[in-house]
């Protein structure tokens, strides 16, 4: 019985007995084919360029009189709109076929091996699966949209919790601390207080400390008064005070501008990088270099430490690795590590400027 599907099939072939044949196989197999001819590249190209979408499948013969091979493959998979192309051919080269696959092509058939069901299968097949495929890539977009969103969301409720921190606690404890050096100068106070009021004043002092690194790590101020690399300077310096790890950081002064989303996930994915270090390495150096050359921004975190080997938590450690892969995606940028046991770990961070003033535009 034959489908009654509309298939919208383009058959870029130039000898007309083949053309005929293929004509007859699919409308032995499909009942109403929409069928398109090119004899040659630059009509296939002509109708290519009228608009997206038109054809379901392309049918494609590897020899036209103005191009064939390889280079016609390239030309018509860059002009195809993803449109699936089964390429129809007599080179029985297995490797030329395997080659023409990498090169975007959905299915290689011989045309001494094509029968009408073995044309019809590949059509409907490759129809179905480029469908499979974009509904896939909508459902990831989708997917995608609501993880930068949800980590929009996070980083609005870091920077209020800090600001709250801050502003209410901070003040609070300031003027704790306010009051006990008033009732320390009061003429009334006995001798044998001021020792503990002094006491106080330093707890109260520890404690705005505390709260001032507390609201910085959920939300460094200067990531919004001077920006990335001011803050990552902080970082390193606060990283090697509070472990003792000897650390290094070096900022190329060819800074690119950045947008506030790219600024935040760079500093999260280093933020995450020296707590790894911290909880997993075992590291008594680091080292963060930072670059922007060659149109890409690169940023390199290497430790001596024992690496990542079967010791260590993976648990722990791989929802850190995901959390910064995730970010790395979210901001258009590429993420490797490299690591083997007792010899260390590198974390290279790579994202393209493309030579933008603003590399997020």
């Amino acid at each position: 019985m034959s489908d009654k599907g509309d298939y919208a099939i383009l058959v870029i072939e130039d000898n007309p007995g083949d053309y005929t044949l293929v004509e007859e196989f699919l409308t032995e197999q499909i009942e109403e084919p929409i069928i398109s001819n090119a004899r040659n590249y630059y009509e296939a190209k002509k109708i290519l360029s009228a608009g997206e979408n038109l054809f379901d499948i392309i049918l494609l013969d590897l020899s036209l009189p103005d191009k064939t091979g390889i280079p016609l493959i390239q030309e018509i998979v860059a002009i195809s709109s993803d449109i699936p192309i089964i390429v129809l051919t007599g080179y029985s080269d297995l490797a030329f076929g395997v080659s023409s696959l990498s090169l975007g092509v959905s299915d290689y058939i011989l045309k001494d091996e094509l029968t009408a069901l073995s044309l019809y299968k590949s059509i409907v097949y490759n129809i179905e699966r480029k469908r499979i495929v974009l509904a896939l890539e909508t459902s990831e977009k989708r997917a995608r949209n609501f993880a930068k969103r949800l980590n929009d969301v996070l980083e609005e409720e870091r920077s209020r919790i800090a600001r709250e921190i801050h502003d209410e606690f901070g003040q609070q404890l300031s003027g704790l601390k306010m009051s006990l050096s008033s009732l320390k100068m009061n003429p009334g106070v006995n001798a044998d207080v001021v020792p503990v009021i002094d006491a106080m004043m330093a707890e109260v002092n520890h404690s705005i400390q505390s709260l001032r690194q507390i609201a910085n790590e959920l939300r460094p101020v200067l990531i919004d008064k001077l920006g990335l690399f001011a803050s990552l300077e902080w970082l390193v310096s606060e990283f090697e005070k509070k472990t003792g790890v000897v650390s290094h950081l070096y900022v190329d002064i060819n800074q690119p501008p950045m947008t506030q989303t790219q600024e935040i996930n760079i500093f999260r994915i280093c933020q995450e990088a020296l707590t790894n270090i911290t909880k997993h390495a075992g590291a008594n150096a680091v080292n963060m270099r930072i670059e922007n050359k060659d149109d890409n921004l690169s940023i390199k975190i290497v430790d001596n430490g024992k690496g990542i080997g079967p010791d260590t938590p993976q648990n722990a450690l791989s929802m850190g690795l995901l959390n910064m892969k995730e970010r790395a995606s979210l901001i258009g940028a590429d993420l490797k590590i490299s690591s083997f046991k007792d010899s260390g770990t590198l974390i290279e961070l790579n994202l393209p400027t493309n030579g933008k003033e603003n590399i997020n535009s």
